[in-house]
């Protein structure tokens, strides 16, 4: 029986206690790239938290079909290849594969299904068909377009009403339209474009139909979970359960869950203001694990601000997760017996926050107490203690995707930024040495020696961290 877990539900404002059509099982979708540029951290943000959520799905017990789309037919594809006199699908299909780079980087599970818009063109039309028919679509010159007062429902995510979305309309409202809130299911073909036969003329669906015939088609007509964030809330969901329940008759998604935004200083990341980092230029520098540690570090509804400091913490917190794990390899029991309760409770922690709407900031913190436990307790543990920390570093790779596959890969990274010293023209291997000799001078109470070494690192601007399990992490100020 898989573990109950609470999420907050955006479609009623609550947290409520997550129940799948079918026991058991659990019909997810995220929305995915769009595939028209390198991805940025922000990007990111989405992309893991959709991780995430399978990921904590799976370990609790659920079965899970996960699909995660690429939007490979859009404007902004079109736009970007025609300035690089590119075919439109042909630039799709190249940064699909650049996308899938950035995924691999970050530690993500494989999704069950990655559809592609252009892959999904009979269903898009279809539903369509079934929306005009159903009389909520109209076709005006080769367009169909959703109308909108047609469903009554209009609003209930967003909690938008269409009186107030009318009145809020500044911009000249297309006279083709029934209603200013009307939007575009299909598109006429326009020169250069690609564009598909339809039984409207040739042309090419617009964005909102995309995810919800991707949706049916691998997940049947109610799905159990809808992901995206924040920014997709109004219009894209709003219009999705507003053409899919048209379309379909039924509830189009039980439960949906937003993350919210990346801010870089005291704005939201996005290409539009310019304060982009791409997800390939920060792990080439860092590495994917440290990109993930930042993305996880806070729960998926709060905001995270994009600092110098969040980097350093994670950078601290990643070296030492894959310091303990590799440490964990070479325990050996001291004796027969009985889990320590300590040891024992934290995996029942972590599950707990974790079933509280993803809580993986709580998790963490849990994790962080183990750790620095057990590296106290290393020379007293019980064979079945020692079990539970196997199992418990286990479940913190396969629930939150915090321990690499190979973790003196991510150490020795680690290592190399160190060790990029020659801006200031200090030598690691000397820090380190001089580090060692100072935990030697404490140990032997020799304070003074101690305060000395601080002191010459300090004037090369060499700032120690001494951490609870006795390590000391240093980096240039």
């Amino acid at each position: 029986m898989p573990r109950e877990i609470k999420i907050h539900n955006n479609l009623t404002r609550k947290k409520e206690t997550f129940e799948p059509i079918e026991a058991g099982k659990v019909k997810f979708y995220s929305c995915g790239p769009t595939t028209y540029d390198f991805l940025h951290i922000g990007n990111a943000r989405a992309l893991v938290v959709g991780d995430l959520f399978n990921r904590v799905l799976r370990a609790f017990g659920y079965d899970v079909t996960f699909v995660r789309n690429y939007t490979d037919v859009d404007d902004k594809i079109i736009d970007r290849a025609r300035e690089l006199k590119r075919d439109a699908l042909e630039h799709a299909a190249l940064f699909v594969k650049e996308c899938e780079k950035d995924m691999n980087s970050l530690g993500m599970m494989p999704a069950t299904h990655t559809p592609k818009v252009s892959e999904t063109m009979p269903e898009i039309i279809d539903m369509i068909q079934d929306i005009i028919k159903n009389g909520s679509g109209y076709v005006v010159d080769g367009e169909v377009l959703f109308h909108v007062p047609s469903f009554a429902e209009y609003g209930k995510l967003s909690k938008k009403d269409l009186e107030s979305l009318q009145h809020g309309i500044r911009v000249e409202v297309d006279q083709k339209k029934k209603n200013p809130a009307d939007f575009v299911l299909w598109k006429p073909a326009k020169a250069g474009e690609p564009s598909w036969d339809s039984p409207w003329g040739k042309g090419r669906p617009g964005w909102h139909i995309e995810c919800s015939a991707m949706a049916k088609k691998f997940l049947g007509k109610t799905l159990d979970l809808h992901h995206g964030g924040v920014d997709l809330m109004f219009p894209h969901h709003e219009n999705e359960i507003a053409q899919s329940e048209a379309a379909n008759q039924c509830p189009f998604c039980r439960n949906w869950a937003h993350n919210e935004f990346l801010n870089f200083g005291s704005e939201k990341m996005s290409k539009s203001l310019g304060n982009v980092v791409k997800i390939r230029d920060f792990v080439e520098k860092y590495g994917g694990q440290v990109l993930r540690h930042v993305l996880l570090s806070v729960h998926y509804r709060a905001r995270l601000e994009w600092s110098d400091e969040v980097i350093q913490k994670a950078l601290d917190e990643v070296k030492r997760i894959h310091e303990f794990v590799l440490e964990c390899q070479n325990m050996k029991a001291s004796s027969l017996g009985e889990c320590d309760p300590e040891i024992e409770k934290c995996l029942d922690k972590m599950m707990e926050e974790l079933s509280n709407d993803f809580n993986s900031a709580g998790a963490m913190g849990h994790y962080f107490s183990f750790l620095r436990y057990v590296k106290a307790q290393k020379e007293n543990l019980s064979n079945e203690s020692l079990a539970q920390v196997f199992k418990t570093n286990k479940f913190v790779s396969a629930a939150l995707g915090l321990v690499a596959e190979n973790p003196q890969a991510v150490l020795e990274k680690l290592k190399e930024l160190e060790q990029d010293t020659s801006a200031s023209g200090v030598d690691a291997a000397w820090i380190e040495k001089l580090i060692e000799e100072r935990k030697l001078a404490k140990s032997e109470k020799n304070w003074a020696r101690a305060d000395e070494i601080r002191k010459e690192l300090t004037a090369k601007n060499i700032v120690l961290k001494d951490n609870p399990d006795g390590s000391t992490d240093w980096k240039i100020q």
